[in-house]
This record gives structure tokens, sequence and C-alpha cells, in this order.
């Protein structure tokens, strides 16, 4: 399995140090063309990759000859991870890259996986697989470390650092992605920790938290065996709803011409969570939903991006279903309007 676009990010011709900004505007219609639909199965995938690849001949003629008439469903990653944020248009065509290349490479390993059944087959295929993810996460970090790009990138930041620290947060998940697809196999996983430990030599300090992506099954689907959802809600509803309004006021937390706090009440304190509830459309950019998720969910047992993913109920700015990846990939330490949101939140406690 080859990871050619991925290495080329750090050794070829997609290296962010050698990007020519004169090249932004061709950048920006490459990005317009492929829109912000996320793509259900290989074909499409691939066919965006080619889009925003068009000008790097050698990879668009290798993503060619890979399978690009693929109709099968997209599998999803089994992990999610914080990722930087982008916040220009050049970092948003990394982004994009890097993101459908790591999702195209894990279909692909897992369809060939098909093909096997015997264990010796599936672990020699497994190990070279990680092996070869293992290797460029390592040279990414070397690289991370000589150009002295250890912390986290913020708004400030140069583009080869942003790339460089979504790159091998992207390998991360791609690693643990294919070895979950064989873990019936191998005797010896690696956990997250030896990953950073061991393979990677950074402190434990610097471990970025691995989150699994729940699936639900046809079978979980039925009412028979379907556990209730609920969010855990264990404050002060008053406090709550008065939190709500004042986001709503202050930051457009909620896009109110669609829901109301009172929606979102309801939501967030029922103790059985059900699909015929009133949506919920927020009005706020996702990294400052995440912010807000994350000062409130000390009020909650499972207010998390899984249970919010797994209900059903909520749609971004964009009136897309939210995602927990959507979530996981929009952290940043200090997003617009931090210290109101700082202020309105703290009157929960």
């Amino acid at each position: 399995m080859e990871i050619k676009i991925l290495n080329s990010i750090l050794f070829k011709e997609l290296m962010p140090w050698t990007f020519d900004t004169k090249g932004t505007k061709a950048i920006n219609e490459k990005i317009k063309k492929v829109g912000s639909k996320e793509p259900t199965t290989e074909a499409e995938l691939v066919q965006q990759l080619q889009i925003l690849l068009a000008d790097y001949s050698d990879l668009s003629k290798w993503l060619t000859k890979q399978n690009t008439k693929g109709t099968s469903t997209l599998k999803n990653h089994c992990y999610a991870i914080d990722f930087p944020t982008y916040n220009d248009a050049v970092s948003k065509f990394y982004d994009a890259v890097i993101s459908l290349e790591t999702l195209r490479v894990y279909n692909a390993f897992n369809t060939k996986m098909q093909k096997y059944s015997k264990k010796v087959d599936i672990v020699y295929h497994t190990t070279i697989a990680l092996k070869n993810i293992k290797a460029l996460t390592v040279n990414t970090v070397k690289e991370i470390k000589e150009r002295g790009f250890e912390e986290a990138p913020t708004e400030q930041s140069s583009l080869p650092h942003f790339v460089l620290q979504l790159l091998r947060q992207h390998l991360t998940i791609l690693f643990f992605d294919i070895q979950e697809l064989s873990k019936a196999s191998i005797d010896s996983p690696t956990s997250i920790e030896d990953f950073y430990l061991l393979d990677l030599n950074l402190p434990k300090a610097q471990i970025s938290e691995l989150q699994k992506v729940e699936i639900e099954t046809e079978k979980a689907e039925k009412p028979t065996t379907k556990e209730k959802l609920s969010f855990g809600f264990k404050g002060t509803e008053a406090k709550l709803k008065s939190v709500i309004t004042l986001l709503n006021n202050q930051v457009e937390f909620l896009n109110e011409s669609k829901c109301s706090t009172e929606d979102l009440v309801t939501i967030l304190t029922s103790k059985a969570l059900t699909s015929k509830m009133h949506k919920v459309y927020f009005g706020c950019e996702t990294v400052q939903l995440r912010y807000i998720i994350d000062e409130l969910k000390n009020h909650f047992n499972n207010l998390t991006p899984t249970a919010l993913e797994k209900s059903g109920l909520f749609y971004t700015k964009t009136n897309k279903l939210l995602k927990a990846q959507n979530l996981y990939s929009n952290k940043i330490e200090s997003p617009k309007n931090q210290s109101t949101i700082d202020n309105i939140i703290n009157q929960m406690k």
C-alpha cells in the first residue's frame, strides 16, 4: 500500500515550504470547484483529489491508476483526534488534501484486506502498512522538531508549521485506524502511549487523546436493543437557560430563526432523546461551538462530540448535520469572543 501523496508533503512536490504564493488564485478556484460536499464513495473522493492535485501531474497520474470507480459507501475513520484549524485558502487546501487522502488510503486498505482470510496474510499486509505509516510519522516529527514547531499552531503560525502538525495528527489516526481493522489478528497491538513515547520519542505531555468513533449498526438501531441517549445534565435548568440566552445575545450561539433557547434546553436536559425533538441549528462558528461545549461539559456526564452526533439533532452554521469529527477538528485555544464566552459560562457555577 503506497502513501505517495502523503509522502510528497514531506519530501516532494507538496512540501509546504516550497509553496509559491503566486498559486493562491488557482488554489481558490480548486477549493470552490470541490465544494463543501463530503464524498460518500471512493469515486467521489478521488474525483475531489484529482481537482485539488490537477497541477501536480505526477500525483494526478498516479492517482488515476488507483481504484477510481469504487461505488461502495466509504468507511469512516475508527478514531478521531484534535486537528489544527486552517485559517486561509492555502491551509484549507492542505487540510482537504490530507484529510481526503488519509480517508482514501484507509478505505483502500480495507478493500484490500477483504481478499484475505488467513491470519498470516492479514498480519503480513497490516505490518507493512503500519511500518510505512509509522516511518512517515517519525520523519514528520523529526521535521517538526528541526523547525521548532512543537507547539500547536495558531492563526499566526506559518504554513509549514500548520501542515506538519496536521500531517502528524492524520497519520496517527491512519495508523490506529488500520491497526483496528486487523485487531483480531494482531497479537500485540501498539497503544497510543507507546506510539508516542517509544516510536515517536515524544514526551507523555504531548500525547493527543484518541476518541473512538461509535458506529451504529442496524441491530443497534432497533428499538428493542437501542440504549436511551442523554447528555446527563447535572446542573440547574434555570442557570442553563440563562447562560444559553446570554450566548445567543452576545455570540449568536443559536440560529434563532430556526430554533429557540427552549428547544436546546429541552434536548440538553432530556433523560431520553428522540428523533422527534425539534432540531437545533447553531449560529456560531464551529471553533466557537467546540469551545463552548468543552466549557459546558463539566456540568454534564455525557456532553461529548460523539453523543452530539449520535443524537442526530444538531446542525452547524452551514446547515449540515453536526458530526463528531467536525468538532474534533475545530479545536483552538482562543476562539473569537473567548473572554465573553468564559464570563457567561462561569455563571453556571
